[in-house]
């Protein structure tokens, strides 16, 4: 059946009884590597054209042939994603002297040896077809698009009898992409997990002409994801809530802290006369759970001062942000804490309503009170689809219209993985599977304003001479119709306003 040489596999099949050869096709190194693996779950992760899916069409013939009556599904995603590639690929693969019958209208393969290969569109594959399943193998194309929940299904459904058991095997094929597949592969592999890496340019000898000179017009990001098949944590997920630019322009700014202090990365020290807002995400502090975050932002320079996360409950968590929004705040600069207060938030908002001071205050957002029919102000931030869309909106003004600046890398990992889902406690956006969104969201809530976003330039304070210039500014502030402004020219926050007066 399979043809070894010493510089090359063949893979190609023969009918025994007529001595009949089908097309046999030379694999190049990362298909060599995919064909020999030996773990009971193996990933063929590659750029575009790569040759991933035949390799898992050659696998599935391979292990229907050797083992009489095998049962095998092969799935992707939608049913006309599987009818236009998986099965009519499979049909221009699989020599017709190996097979005994061919069901479209059942998308079922019965081989000459009874094994037989069905065909399953995964998206909406009810659990109980799977928990019915006998199967010796599986095989999942482009697995990206496949929840965690089906692949765990079809892994416990693996006892066919007459199969060995070290032959009953999930294969899998993907493009580049943070998804599960990344989490569970990469990051943190099973020793019973193997992932083959491929790059397009491997391949170039089968694909037309002009293919992969086109592939390589694409912008850097695309080219090292899908031409290169580069999968590390500098990717972006493809449902991104945030555009490329954006993050790349974000990834651009990431620098190391100037102090790290009880856990507070800090990137810059107060100065009296900012206005400074901290963003909190609380956490139940599980081992497994998600972490707390806490985020301070410099509104008057729109950039991250200090950032801080880990994995303790609510009342660690407001400990934590009374400390550090001291630090940030005295008698002429209090500091604003907006936490978000859905859940295991109450506890900290509790917590921190008794011990708001003249430096410390906690936002106020305001609600209709349905039975009264008046406008209510109540503290803290209320997440629902609504107003977490009005988060991502404020921060994408920002990032249309002035330069925000953050700089922690962990903050901007997560950025990269913070996509639209239609989970409903995600709310219409929120970490892929497998990743977290703790301190996006943090730094989200530490951007937030209700006032408009206008168009300017931030003029920021250079070099030792910050704190000085902030220290002058502050003796020279006026509110005007709910807005810092500043009489001195000098160094103006914004370049907007009349002459006199300089706005932020």
């Amino acid at each position: 059946m399979t043809t070894l040489t010493t510089t090359a596999i063949e893979i190609g099949f023969r009918d025994p009884r007529t001595g009949q050869e089908s097309k046999k096709w030379i694999l190049n190194s990362s298909q060599r590597r995919f064909w020999k693996a030996q773990k009971k779950f193996v990933l063929f992760s590659g750029g575009f054209g790569c040759g991933k899916s035949l390799m898992l069409i050659l696998k599935a013939i391979e292990m229907a042939v050797n083992h009489p009556n095998n049962y095998i599904l092969m799935g992707r995603k939608t049913y006309p994603e599987l009818r236009d590639t998986l099965w009519k690929d499979f049909q221009g693969v699989c020599p017709e002297f190996l097979i005994e019958s061919s069901s479209r209208a059942e998308m079922r393969i019965t081989f000459r040896n009874k094994s037989e290969i069905i065909f399953r569109h995964l998206d909406t594959i009810a659990e109980s077809e799977i928990r019915s399943m006998n199967l010796g193998a599986a095989f999942i194309d482009q697995a990206e698009d496949i929840p965690k929940d089906v692949f765990l299904g079809l892994r416990g459904r693996l006892r066919r009898e007459g199969v060995p058991e070290e032959y009953r095997r999930i294969y899998m094929s993907c493009n580049p992409s943070l998804t599960w597949l990344f989490a569970d592969f990469k990051q943190h592999p099973l020793a019973e997990y193997e992932v083959i890496e491929a790059s397009t340019l491997e391949n170039a000898a089968n694909l037309p002409d002009g293919y992969v000179k086109d592939l390589m017009k694409y912008p850097l990001s695309w080219r090292r994801q899908y031409v290169e098949g580069v999968w590390d944590t500098s990717l972006m997920s493809d449902r991104l809530v945030f555009a490329r630019e954006y993050i790349q322009y974000l990834l651009s700014l990431k620098k190391c802290p100037i102090e790290t202090k009880e856990g507070l990365d800090i990137y810059y020290r107060f100065s009296s006369g900012h206005r400074y807002q901290m963003g909190i995400d609380a956490a139940e502090g599980l081992e497994q759970g998600d972490e707390a975050a806490i985020t301070i932002t410099d509104l008057c320079c729109l950039r991250e001062a200090a950032s801080w996360s880990g994995r303790v409950p609510p009342d660690v968590t407001s400990e934590y942000a009374l400390r550090f929004a001291r630090w940030y705040s005295d008698e002429h600069t209090p500091i604003t804490l907006l936490p978000e207060m859905n859940s295991v938030g109450l506890a900290v908002l509790n917590r921190l309503q008794k011990e708001s001071s003249y430096s410390i205050r906690i936002y106020r957002r305001e609600e209709f009170d349905k039975t009264t029919g008046e406008k209510l102000e109540r503290e803290g931030w209320r997440t629902t689809a609504s107003t977490k869309a009005l988060l991502i909106s404020r921060f994408q003004e920002l990032l249309r219209l002035k330069n925000p600046e953050v700089y922690s890398e962990a903050t901007l990992e997560q950025f990269k993985s913070f996509v639209y889902t239609d989970e409903a406690k995600k709310k219409g956006s929120g970490a892929e599977k497998g990743f977290h969104d703790d301190r996006v969201i943090s730094c989200l809530l530490s951007f937030w304003e209700k006032s408009e976003v206008l168009p300017g330039k931030i003029i920021r304070p250079r070099g030792n001479a910050e704190e000085n210039a902030a220290s002058r500014f502050s003796k020279e502030l006026k509110i005007v119709k709910g807005k810092i402004m500043y009489k001195q020219r000098p160094r103006p926050i914004l370049l907007i306003g009349d002459q006199s007066w300089q706005t932020r």
